[in-house]
């Protein structure tokens, strides 16, 4: 009961006081408050006109009236928040501030275009080009960051960076160098060192590797040119000794240029070997015009760069002159068959008069402008053609070689005309299009059968034409081979009858032909299969004789007859070893018993061809062995006597009697299988 009562009055006292609240916004007779009309007296705290001040009761018509205190608690409420919002505010400008700085502080300047840069920029932008220019690892953008650096005094702003920058691109450079230097180009390594300035901060070891490099030139230049004087000289005894004496040094340099001078060696004694061989040929017979003709051209093959070459060359200078005082003999005797004979054989090098140089042109134009067939590729016979053409043009009409040049420059220009249309027409058919392939025939069929190239030309187009027919039918052959991708039955038929598409005489033809019987031996396949597998079953299941039945059904022009027929063979011998296993055992159980002529006899009824033929003939020979040994053994041995004398027979004296010998005994025949 207490404590429903301290509940009550605490309930009345929370409604008393709500209406109190509610009576500072109403009077009691219904008006408005005066602080509501007039908020400006409310808040000063002035009398408003009727004398009354606020928050005191007044007396209305026999009623009390209070006015609100909520314009003292909003004031009171505007106080206490003024302080933290100004505070908050003063907080938030010197965060922004902060961070606009730190932004302003950590965002990089913009990049310099190093495409656009001006030799007026700033020293950053072209240090920082030079920089990026570097990372390509290249001499020349190594040495322009070197060069652009060079004239920085000591108290430049970006001394410190260049200077590492400078550490960076001088350890690259000599990098390169040494790398050059590993390869044998120890002159190359040493001018780009060089280069490296003295102010780098690894300027020591430049000098230490430009002091090693040096070093080791002199010593290999000096074995170097003991060895060119050996070569010059033929000591290959030296050469050799000197090789040896620069293997053994230790040094980058000498190493490299040692597989060098070793080739050289043998390229010198190949070269001096040539050169001989042909002064060998040149003496065998000097007067010869062919003899010198074949020691000219072995000697035109001495390598160019050995110490043998000006040698050579002095040789075939003296067997030329040689040609060139017998031509000019055999053009003075009328002898024109003995002029081309020796101009073709004249050495390419050498002056000629104007008779023989035309005499030389003419005989090599001559084989040019008979030609039927192309020995080279069109375009090296056109070049040979236009040149030996220009060279006949310039027969001179007072020249009495005139008259055989006017005859050939016709077929020159035909032959010309021809080999152009062929290489123009073998270009446009690479393309291995339908289109160009018509194009370069339809260009060639202009070649008429009296042009000297006519032969060559139709063999072209005959090819081109396969290559069209190619073109033409790969696709149905290309779609049946993908309809018979899937081996099945109908894919396969559908296969074939696509390839057969293809007409006879196109190119792919026997493609799609080889192609049409593998596909047919694959159907023959899928059909018999199900034969074989149930003669197979069949087999697993001893009814052999039902097996070889349903295997012969499949015919011999079936791709599965041979497997079929195998398996047949098989089968047979199986049930051939089965029918003549009881009779086998049989005889084997009659020998035993010591009956082996009955044995015998029995196992001879197994014939020729037989599954156990070879074992019944076998023992038939074991149990024949026994038989014959037992018989010898109970026949009674007789007293040997010598057969007597024939009485047709007459001693002739001083001759002993011999008689005659009588045939071998034949081993009793086995009775037929």
């Amino acid at each position: 009961m207490a404590g429903k009562t301290v509940n009550r009055s605490r309930a009345q006292a929370f409604k008393s006081r709500f209406q109190r609240a509610g009576r500072g916004l109403k009077v009691a007779d219904g008006h408005t408050s005066d602080v509501a009309a007039r908020p400006s007296m409310a808040v000063s705290g002035e009398k408003d006109d009727r004398g009354h001040s606020p928050g005191k009761e007044t007396k209305a018509g026999g009623r009390s009236v209070r006015h609100s205190r909520l314009p003292a608690q909003v004031k009171r409420g505007l106080r206490f928040l003024a302080a933290p919002l100004v505070w908050f505010c003063l907080l938030a400008f010197c965060g922004g501030t902060g961070v606009a700085a730190f932004l302003w502080l950590t965002t990089l300047p913009p990049v310099a275009n190093c495409q656009t840069l001006q030799p007026a920029s700033a020293h950053t932008d072209q240090l920082y080009c030079a920089e990026q220019a570097a990372r390509s690892g290249k001499v020349e953008s190594l040495l322009a960051g070197l060069a652009l650096v060079k004239n920085w005094s000591a108290d430049h702003p970006l001394r410190i960076r260049a200077n590492r920058a400078v550490r960076e691109w001088s350890k690259a450079l000599l990098t390169i160098a040494q790398t050059k230097a590993d390869q044998g180009d120890v002159a190359g390594a040493i001018a780009l060192a060089k280069k490296i300035p003295a102010s780098s901060p690894i300027h020591a070891e430049v000098q230490t590797a430009l002091l090693d490099w040096q070093k080791g030139q002199n010593r290999g230049q000096a074995i170097d040119a003991a060895i060119q004087t050996a070569l010059k000289q033929q000591d290959w005894q030296t050469a050799t000794a000197k090789l040896t004496a620069l293997a053994s040094l230790d040094d980058k340099y000498a190493q490299q240029n040692l597989s060098r001078l070793r080739q050289q060696l043998v390229s010198e004694r190949a070269a001096r070997q040539q050169l001989q061989q042909a002064r060998q040929v040149a003496e065998r017979a000097p007067e010869t015009v062919v003899v010198i003709g074949q020691a000219i051209a072995q000697a035109e093959r001495v390598d160019a760069n050995s110490y043998a070459h000006a040698e050579a060359q002095i040789d075939i200078q003296t067997w030329g002159q040689f040609l060139l005082n017998r031509l000019t003999q055999q053009l003075g005797q009328a002898d024109t068959a003995g002029a081309i004979a020796t101009a073709q054989v004249l050495p390419l090098s050498l002056p000629l008069p104007p008779i023989a140089r035309d005499l030389v042109w003419l005989s090599r134009a001559q084989p040019l402008a008979g030609s039927r067939l192309l020995t080279q590729s069109p375009s090296v016979q056109w070049r040979q053609l236009w040149v030996a053409l220009a060279q006949v043009r310039q027969i001179r009409a007072d020249s009495p070689l005139y008259p055989q040049a006017k005859r050939l420059l016709p077929r020159l220009e035909q032959q010309s005309q021809d080999v152009l249309q062929i290489q123009l027409a073998t270009s446009v058919a690479s393309l291995k299009q339908i289109p160009t392939l018509q194009a370069a025939i339809a260009t060639l069929q202009t070649v008429t059968p009296d042009r000297p190239q006519r032969l060559y030309a139709q063999t072209l187009i005959a090819q081109w034409r396969k290559e069209i027919q190619q073109l033409e039918d790969r696709p149905y052959l290309t779609q049946a081979q993908q309809l018979a991708a899937a081996g099945t039955r109908p894919k396969l038929k559908a296969a074939i009858a696509q390839a057969r598409q293809i007409a006879p005489g196109r190119a792919l033809r026997l493609d799609a032909q080889s192609a049409i019987a593998k596909w047919t031996r694959q159907i023959q396949a899928i059909e018999d299969q199900p034969l074989l597998n149930q003669a197979k079953t069949l087999a697993k299941q001893k009814k052999l004789k039902d097996a070889i039945q349903t295997a012969t059904k499949i015919r011999a022009d079936r791709s599965l007859y041979k497997e079929a027929q195998t398996a047949i063979g098989l089968w047979q011998a199986e049930f051939q070893r089965a029918e003549d296993q009881p009779i086998l055992d049989e005889a084997r159980a009659l020998a035993d018993q010591g009956s082996l002529s009955n044995a015998i006899n029995l196992a001879a009824s197994i014939g020729f061809g037989r599954a156990l033929y070879g074992d019944a003939q076998a023992a038939i020979a074991r149990w024949s062995s026994q038989r014959d040994a037992i018989l010898s053994a109970r026949r009674p041995s007789r007293r040997y006597e010598p057969p007597s004398t024939p009485e047709s027979y007459r001693p002739t004296p001083g001759v002993p009697y011999e008689p005659p010998v009588s045939a071998p005994a034949l081993p009793p025949e086995l009775p037929p299988p």
